[in-house]
């Protein structure tokens, strides 16, 4: 008979396989039936039966329309042909466009037409829009034409294609940017009309087309072509990214739409207050009601949101009143089987969308190609706060799951406003009680998880948030205010965010500092990353001057430190190998501008003198927040780990810069009064890290069931408490000794592997030189082809999962072994992985290289109800091997708990 665990798994995915396939039903039947050959039907297929649907557009040439119409009886396909008769000069060409609607430019874009001309030489075109690059002469987005290269012969009819788009519009890049003056950004492009150039010649141009077919991906059905083609022409406000792109509204003129939107996890709070906190957009997780498009529309704001169910879908379609959804969420995609449903589903979107630049996104996990080649949008991240990874490996993975989707798909990143649901639920499961407010990321978490994701130059932050920001209490108001700070630091940013380009990597006088360039015209922005950070909250202190050495930019530039609290001048002087920028004191949140533009640095100005004094009020009150909760942290701790912390010494200093505070604030020095802030809030990180030390001690790193702060360091002094008093007798793992296949296979272990192509993992048992016994557990991925380097692996190609661990009440349980990796894995940030199913893969132990056995542990509050299962990982391509996997029950100390601060 199977576990009441086992039967409550499997009745899970049955009824969540049986929701799967109702809605594949139900979007089913918003498609149009497929073609039965197999090779899927084009994007969009004309006959050229209905109407004319051809037009001169202006080219520079004399040319003239002398005759077009339909003719019946004549057509190759179908009971229609369109004719046109011109009048075209010898040694220049007609264009005849076909609108259509915004087609991205990628690799399977292809046009088709069949095509009889009375003379030799015609050939298909596409005309192009640059949404990032503004022609300076009409302010809209900027246009090209693509030839494709392929002339047609005259007489009889003649089938013409265009593919390979990307290179075409690489080439005629490279030619507009020739002249002077040119700025020309291929990112986004899309084609909004198939141009058939008809040659010209003595004597008029006779031109027969039919059926013209697009294979690639629409952004709005045929049938609404011509609303598109009137959206695709020049306007007074430069064309926005696809990735934050809106219908216009209703009513009025649209607000402007954000160059890279701040978009919040929503859970019921009042749009004005996330609009005071700086976002542009909310998160939703279901569809949105009127009241809330109204809202929306009211402040200005705008909504990412899951479509409508299939029957509301097919009923009322996709109208104006959606105008303030600025991106459709399809979900998660982390199952293969799942491609294909995302795929109908965003086709029955673009069918019924009105909006021909709205998005869809997917959130994907490990399918990162899959879903950039389903979705306009995808969206990355994976959880930072209290995470064991560094953020050098976290900018890594970011970079790597980015060159695994299709080049050029937009890039929204996700970011974490507190620590993850799974240390929130082992953190209720410490204390007793059902459910906990949850413990809000520091600022400088905040920000520096967006800073590790600027390399990739994302188009939108989306924040998480699985708590009201709303709610009443201290840690909702730290919430509040760093995220008011973090979106005041991503504004100071965003024009080189949205428009600029990554130039060059600029050297530091520091091991540990290097700073990423990005450039717009003629300024550049720094931005410094420290590469030394963890991302479980402990800091870095940075003191002392600091300078940086940038490649290629000129010695008249003008150089600034500027952060959200002011800006100040640099000195700069010309060495070998570029311009050395020199700083006395550089502040963690800052950046550099380098220009030679007056208007870069006045435009930072005035976001700044409008800024200040609020960015320096919100610091001032966060920092003594954070005061306030190290105070009551302190209380619940004994006195002996305090003394040797030193953390008492360390607090004095932090009362000493608030005092200091309030002199500033009353003199209007909002800067010094945002340092004094910052440098209390930096002192703090010391002192918690001091503690952390003192109390947790083995348990960092991810060992403990939450990560040490100040609002869990009781927790982590009970646990620790508990620990050393438990008794040390440990039991194995079934079947984690590895001394026999039996007990692994029989036992319930299971083996998954998710190999791409070139790479082949193994699994067994290995003799040599075991740390215990005859065997241990050994993992080796390897490269079948001997040429080139190894390949991004976006997820670890091979894993073992244990089976269940039980759980008694009113324990934690500590699971231990031993691991060994002789070489660093290749091809992935994340090496050996040792996690569980409750504490999930942000708190796993991470071991890049150990030459020699090394022990670990992981110490877990099991939730009521929940099964713990461990996982071993091999990330990249290399050998590990694991030993000894034993666990051991710890009584739990409810008084000591007690002590917590709530």
């Amino acid at each position: 008979m199977p576990s009441p665990t086992t039967r409550r798994t499997f009745l899970k995915q049955r009824t969540a396989a049986r929701c799967v396939a109702s809605l594949a039903l139900a979007i089913a039947s918003l498609l149009p039936p497929a073609s039965v050959d197999g090779a899927g039907p084009p994007a969009l297929l004309d006959d050229m039966e209905q109407a004319p649907a051809l037009r001169l557009i202006d080219t520079g040439s004399s040319a003239k329309v002398l005759a077009q119409s339909l003719e019946r009886g004549h057509g190759r396909f179908g009971a229609g042909v369109e004719r046109v008769v011109l009048s075209v000069p010898a040694g220049s060409s007609a264009a005849l466009a076909y609108d259509l609607p915004p087609a991205t430019v990628i690799e399977e874009l292809r046009f088709t037409a069949w095509i009889s001309c009375n003379r030799p030489g015609a050939q298909l075109a596409a005309t192009v829009v640059l949404p990032r690059s503004i022609d300076p002469r009409t302010g809209a987005a900027r246009r090209l034409m693509l030839r494709s290269g392929k002339l047609g012969e005259a007489g009889d009819w003649r089938l013409l294609s265009m593919e390979g788009l990307p290179a075409l519009l690489a080439d005629q890049a490279r030619v507009a940017r020739a002249s002077p003056g040119t700025e020309i950004d291929e990112h986004e492009a899309y084609v909004t009309q198939l141009v058939i150039l008809a040659p010209g010649g003595p004597g008029p141009t006779e031109l027969w087309v039919d059926q013209i077919a697009v294979h690639g991906v629409l952004n709005r059905p045929a049938k609404l072509a011509a609303t598109a083609a009137a959206a695709s022409q020049p306007k007074t406000r430069p064309a926005e990214p696809s990735g934050a792109a809106a219908a216009p509204r209703a009513g009025g003129a649209s607000p402007r739409l954000p160059l890279a939107p701040r978009i919040i996890q929503w859970q019921g709070e009042p749009l004005a207050l996330l609009k005071e906190i700086g976002f542009d957009a909310l998160w939703m997780g279901r569809p949105p009601h009127e009241t809330e498009l109204a809202e929306a529309q009211r402040l200005g704001m705008f909504l990412v949101a899951p479509p409508p169910a299939p029957p509301t879908l097919a009923e009322s379609g996709l109208g104006e009143r959606y105008a303030p959804v600025i991106a459709w969420d399809l979900g998660q995609l982390a199952d293969p089987r799942e491609v294909d449903l995302a795929y109908q589903w965003a086709l029955a979107i673009k069918r019924f969308e009105s909006s021909p630049t709205r998005p869809v996104l997917l959130r994907p996990s490990g399918l990162a190609r899959e879903a950039s080649r389903i979705a306009d949008v995808v969206v990355l991240g994976r959880p930072t706060v209290g995470s064991t990874q560094s953020w050098t490996d976290y900018a890594a993975w970011l970079s790597q799951q980015r060159r695994a989707a299709r080049p050029g798909t937009p890039i929204w990143v996700t970011v974490d406003t507190h620590i993850s649901s799974r240390a929130m639920a082992q953190l209720a499961a410490l204390r007793g009680v059902d459910a906990l407010a949850a413990v809000p990321a520091s600022f400088r978490e905040i920000f520096l998880a967006t800073t590790a994701t600027f390399g990739l130059q994302p188009r939108g932050f989306c924040f998480t948030s699985r708590s009201s920001l709303a709610a009443p209490g201290a840690d909702a108001r730290m919430r509040r205010l760093a995220l008011e700070l973090a979106n005041l630091r991503l504004g100071l940013a965003e024009p080189w965010l949205a428009r600029g380009k990554l130039a060059s990597v600029a050297r530091s006088s520091r091991e540990d500092l290097t700073g990423l360039v990005l450039k717009v015209e003629r300024s550049h922005l720094i931005v410094p990353l420290r590469w030394s950070d963890d991302a479980s909250g402990a800091a870095a202190e940075t003191r002392g001057p600091v300078s940086f050495i940038l490649p290629g930019i000129p010695e008249s530039s003008d150089v600034y430190v500027a952060s959200i609290s002011g800006s100040e001048r640099l000195r700069a002087t010309c060495v070998t190998g570029g311009l050395k920028i020199a700083v006395d004191r550089l502040p963690d949140d800052a950046f550099l501008l380098v220009t030679e533009d007056g208007y870069a640095f006045s435009h930072v100005e005035r976001y700044l003198r409008q800024h200040a004094p609020r960015a320096a009020q919100a610091r001032i009150e966060l920092a003594a927040l954070r005061r306030q909760l190290a105070a009551q942290a302190v209380s619940a701790l004994s006195p002996e780990d305090v003394k040797r912390s030193g953390a008492a010494e360390e607090l004095a200093r932090v009362d000493g810069c608030l005092t200091a505070v309030v002199e500033t604030m009353q003199r209007k020095d909002y800067g010094a009064a945002f340092q004094l802030a910052a440098d209390a809030d930096g002192i703090l990180d010391v002192a918690e890290r001091r503690l952390t030390a003192a109390v947790a001690g083995a348990q960092g790193g991810g060992a403990g069931p939450a990560p040490p702060r100040w609002a869990t360091l009781a927790d982590c002094a009970a646990v620790r408490y508990a620990v050393d008093r438990a008794a040390p007798q440990r039991q194995p793992v079934p079947g984690g000794d590895f001394e026999r296949l039996a007990p692994i296979t029989e036992g319930g272990w299971q083996r998954v592997e998710n190999c791409p192509d070139g790479i082949k993992a193994a699994v067994s048992l290995s003799s040599q030189a075991p740390a215990e016994g005859r065997y241990c557990l050994d993992l080796d991925v390897r490269q079948t082809t001997s040429a080139g380097s190894p390949p991004t692996l976006p997820t670890p190609p091979v894993w073992v999962t244990s089976p269940p661990v039980p759980v008694p009440p009113g324990h934690l349980v500590e699971i231990s072994g031993v691991a060994r990796v002789p070489d660093v894995p290749l091809g992935s940030p994340d090496g050996l992985l040792v996690f569980d199913s409750i504490g999930g893969e942000e708190s796993a132990v991470r071991i890049s290289l150990a030459p020699s056995w090394t022990p670990f542990r992981l110490i877990r509050a099991v939730p009521a109800g929940a099964e713990l299962r461990l996982t071993v990982a091999l990330g990249g391509v290399g050998r590990a091997q694991i030993d000894a996997l034993a666990y051991r029950y710890i009584p739990l100390n409810r008084q000591a708990l007690a002590r917590s601060p709530r």
